[in-house]
């Protein structure tokens, strides 16, 4: 006769599907008529379910066979005696192996993890070393490109300066301070066959950003005519080029006047330049 105790030796061989027609449905029976029984073979169910999944590998067959008939017992006067020295063991020690494979498990994944983490530390520090040496060449391509841009500004300017001094007739006007202006002077080549000159300004001081320096031909019909405005450098050094009118008469003289930003038709602000073209 098959004992309740016969039942719950046979509870872990029955989580394993390891039990004969016979005796499974012997378990099954008394599963439903013992709740108690069905609550412990949840138990034993769940353990070799998270046991299975710290396998690395399934065991070959033969192997379990054998290990299953090592449980079972391989004479029938020896089934209980078996049963009971291989399966019924207490669930609170079941359960404390699990817990020792499951804390071995939680080391092993701290540890990825804090690799990973210094990993990853590791990675942002050389990304953030590579920005910042990107930021650094941008930088000094920005430099190198304003520098280009400044030097082909001088080319320019400089093609433009040897286009009217290589003229013939050639007329060089110079302007010096006037009278309370701050000492600065200047000097024209003017080209009167091709109606082009060329001015430079040396030493004017700096104005307010709401006024300009305005270049004036002195003619012989029309008085100031204006021809350019213009803003010196931070050395004082100012340049433009301008025409030579036409229909005005002769040129007399250049001036230079302070003026309001873009510039007037006609001298208002003070003069501070000032020079005959005889």
């Amino acid at each position: 006769m098959t004992t309740r105790d016969d039942i719950r030796d046979d509870l872990p061989l029955y989580a394993l599907g390891t039990l004969e027609a016979e005796e499974r449905a012997a378990v099954e029976q008394a599963l439903a008529e013992d709740p108690s029984l069905a609550a412990e073979l949840r138990e034993w169910s769940e353990l070799v379910g998270l046991l299975a999944l710290d396998a690395p590998d399934a065991a070959p067959p033969e192997v379990r066979d054998r290990l299953v008939a090592r449980v079972r017992g391989d004479q029938p006067a020896d089934k209980v005696a078996r049963r009971r020295l291989g399966w019924h063991v207490p669930l609170a020690a079941a359960a404390a192996l699990l817990l020792s494979i499951l804390a071995y498990r939680e080391i092993g994944f701290r540890a990825e993890r804090t690799r990973n983490v210094q990993t990853l530390a590791a990675l942002q520090k050389a990304l953030t070393a590579r920005e910042s040496e990107l930021a650094t060449a941008n930088a000094s391509l920005a430099t190198v490109e304003r520098d280009a841009a400044s030097l082909r500004a001088a080319l320019a300017a400089a093609e433009e300066s040897l286009s009217v001094v290589q003229q013939r007739g050639l007329t060089l006007v110079s302007l010096k301070e006037t009278k309370d202006s701050p000492p600065a002077q200047g000097h024209i080549l003017l080209s009167p066959p091709t109606g082009r000159a060329l001015f430079y300004a040396f030493g004017l001081p700096k104005v307010p950003d709401d006024k300009v320096y305005e270049l004036w031909w002195i003619t012989e019909k029309d008085g100031p005519v204006r021809a350019a405005i213009f803003h010196p450098d931070e050395h004082g050094l100012g340049r433009v080029e301008a025409a030579v009118p036409e229909s005005a008469g002769a040129i007399q003289a250049a001036a230079v006047t302070v003026e309001v930003a873009g510039g007037v038709d006609k001298p208002q602000g003070p003069m501070v330049l000032l020079g005959n073209a005889s």
